[in-house]
């Protein structure tokens, strides 16, 4: 197997299980598991700051893909892909500041029991978040139809 499909291999599972683990968050806070909810985002971050680390040593050690050998298609959902995974960190980081501006506004305790949080704060919070959810879902798709054609190129 060629090493940069290898790498984007594990960049595809490491998207679909920070895509899962944002999902799982969302899902916790719906049932007022602020906490749990906390930490599973915190790993979905994680998880990206993981990616954006390794990036650069894929491009010293591994270098750039030969685009000139792909497709006009395939270049073009590469393109797409690329446009989710801008609109999920750049809505990822939005509900980041949010969310820790929220708790900084309107600290409270996980559960029914909790105390009621400003409605603009935690409205802004959850539009991002379910922005980078949905833009993370659409970059794990396009990526894996992104890697389908690297694997056929083989």
């Amino acid at each position: 197997m060629d090493a940069k499909v290898a790498y984007w291999t594990a960049a595809f599972v490491n998207l679909g299980v920070l895509t899962g683990f944002a999902t799982v968050g969302a899902l916790r806070a719906r049932r007022g598991e602020i906490a749990r909810h906390r930490r599973a985002v915190t790993v979905a971050a994680v998880l990206v700051l993981v990616f954006l680390a390794s990036y650069p040593f894929k491009l010293w050690f591994l270098g750039r893909e030969n685009l000139l050998l792909w497709g006009t298609g395939d270049v073009w959902l590469l393109r797409v892909h690329e446009a989710c995974v801008l609109v999920m960190l750049i809505a990822g980081t939005t509900a980041i500041v949010r969310g820790r501006r929220l708790a900084r506004t309107a600290p409270y305790a996980d559960g029914p029991e909790a105390p009621p949080v400003p409605r603009d704060l935690r409205s802004r919070h959850l539009f991002a978040g379910r922005l980078a959810i949905l833009a993370a879902g659409a970059g794990w798709l396009t990526a894996g139809l992104v890697l389908a054609g690297m694997y056929g190129r083989l």
